[in-house]
């Protein structure tokens, strides 16, 4: 393995510009593990879509330019890439209902992996005296935590538990609104923003939580639904997008439009230990199907057949 350093920033001209002439003469093959690969390239591409959402989510696609960069580079994308990896069966679907290229038999779905170290994360001693429910992503619009945070306020009576949100705040492109912020600051007393944790830090929350709510309007894959299962924690995820495909059966699924449905589900999980006895059992079985040894494997053999 060699390393050669190129430092430009996504999404930049500098970008289109430094990395054809960073990447060696003698390459074979050239694999973004992003959907946006170096156009002056000539060589073969491989690359990988995690998700559609620069030409879904409403705070992305409301912006032209990004919009048209998006459409741009997907379909340059479509039309060179000998090989394209999706992270799963939706965000093929996607690609392939909202591009077009001149073929479709290119494109494989390649689950993502967990770290082991997640299986062992509930055995942790807890860094919070109260209980509570945990959400973990970026704090954005798509990922619907309004609406989470009105869910959470309406049964907090009914509960003893706190909300807790673990993810970046701030620096985001497009982050959530100064509205949002003030919302959740008058309610600080029991629904928490955490922001960016320490790792070992991060195993604890997630180990120690009654249940992790991901109420994602969209999403790619969906790790850390897949990360709490392998915990040992109940996960009650958005039935959309790619979460049902990704939890099946070991999760909790509620309508991701409907604040009253998240509400009723809360207060479902909180209060009823069999069922998160059944989630704490099936959550590690379907967790074990995501490896990165497996991803890795799986890419490797790909990458190999087109060279």
């Amino acid at each position: 393995m060699r390393l050669i350093d190129c430092r430009a920033e996504r999404y930049s001209i500098a970008e289109q510009v430094q990395l054809p002439l960073a990447i060696p003469r003698e390459t074979d093959l050239f694999f973004s593990p992003y959907y946006t690969i170096p156009l002056l390239y000539r060589g073969k591409l491989a690359a990988t879509v995690h998700d559609m959402s620069h030409m879904i989510v409403d705070e992305i696609v409301q912006n032209r330019k990004k919009r048209t960069y998006a459409r741009a580079m997907f379909h340059q994308l479509r039309r060179r890439a000998s090989l394209i990896f999706t992270v799963s069966e939706f965000s093929k679907s996607e690609l392939l209902r909202l591009t077009t290229g001149p073929r479709e038999d290119n494109i494989m779905p390649t689950h993502l992996g967990i770290s082991e170290d997640w299986y062992t994360a509930g055995q942790l001693p807890s860094v919070r005296s109260r209980p509570y429910f945990i959400y973990v992503g970026n704090v954005k619009p798509y990922k619907n935590l309004r609406r989470l945070v009105n869910a959470f306020l309406q049964i907090k009576d009914q509960v003893p538990h706190d909300l807790v949100i673990v993810g970046q705040t701030e620096g985001l492109i497009t982050g959530e609104s100064p509205e949002f912020f003030e919302r959740v600051k008058r309610t600080a007393d029991r629904v928490h923003l955490a922001g960016l944790v320490p790792q070992s830090e991060l195993f604890s929350l997630v180990g120690n939580a009654t249940a992790l709510v991901m109420p994602s309007l969209y999403e790619g894959f969906g790790l850390p639904p897949v990360e709490a299962m392998a915990a040992g924690v109940p996960a009650l995820v958005a039935q959309a997008a790619s979460l049902p495909e990704v939890c099946q059966d070991a999760a909790l699924y509620f309508n991701p439009f409907s604040e009253n449905e998240m509400a009723e589900r809360l207060v479902q999980i909180a209060q009823d230990e069999g069922l998160r006895r059944q989630l704490r059992e099936a959550g590690p079985r379907q967790s074990r199907r995501y490896t990165w040894e497996a991803c890795s494997i799986k890419t490797a053999n790909a990458l190999l057949a087109h060279l």
